[in-house]
């Protein structure tokens, strides 16, 4: 049961916003990581030589790059999405082969499975 095109329209434009958004975002994260990374250098007169700050210039270094890390999962499902959008077959679920509610589509637009099989796939993930 393929959706039609009219109805795929939406969030085909709302998979190119968030993909253009996250992008941005992945950017500044990542110049920012670098940026973070090169302040430990010494060259720098206002980074501090204490040890809580260097702690605390590492935790906020590595919660960029956990944020970069998910970020770049999410835009490996945008594309995934932007394909199943291309090739006629977004909005049906890749495990079962079911249409995905549209209210999950609004939610979670690059979704690939309805609720009933992403609950499944994650009860047995962990």
């Amino acid at each position: 049961m393929k959706m039609k095109k009219a109805d795929v329209k939406p969030f085909k434009e709302m998979l190119l916003v968030l993909r253009a958004r996250l992008r941005g975002d992945v950017s500044t994260l990542a110049d920012a990581a670098l940026s973070n990374a090169g302040a430990g250098g010494g060259g720098n007169s206002s980074v501090s030589n204490h040890i809580a700050d260097m702690g605390s210039d590492t935790f906020e270094q590595d919660n960029t790059i956990l944020l970069m890390n998910n970020e770049g999962e999410t835009l490996v499902q945008i594309e995934g999405a932007l394909e199943r959008v291309e090739n006629g077959v977004y909005g049906i679920c890749l495990e079962c082969s079911g249409k995905i509610p549209k209210m999950r589509l609004k939610a979670i637009p690059y979704t690939p499975y309805c609720v009933k099989c992403a609950s499944e796939l994650e009860s047995t993930k962990y």
